[in-house]
């Protein structure tokens, strides 16, 4: 799948390719999920510095929370 500036080959954001509703409308992925996505843009990227990593992930999922992202950093395997 290719992933270009938050948006999948699928045409999908990855934070909201998680699941559809009733609806059918598209609602945000789970945690855990975030978190993983997270992390292995991490290790993809991987910065050099705690600070670095947070600026990243800031940039890549801006509508995540900080307590997503430092879950995503607990597990960023270095």
């Amino acid at each position: 799948m290719l992933h270009v500036s938050g948006v999948t080959s699928s045409g999908v954001s990855p934070l909201l390719a998680g699941s559809r509703g009733k609806s059918d409308e598209l609602r945000p992925a789970e945690p855990a999920s975030l978190t993983h996505l997270m992390s292995n843009h991490l290790a993809a990227a991987r910065p050099r510095s705690d600070a670095e990593a947070l600026r990243l992930l800031r940039q890549a999922f801006p509508g995540a929370p900080l307590a997503a992202r430092v879950a995503a950093m607990a597990g960023w395997v270095r």
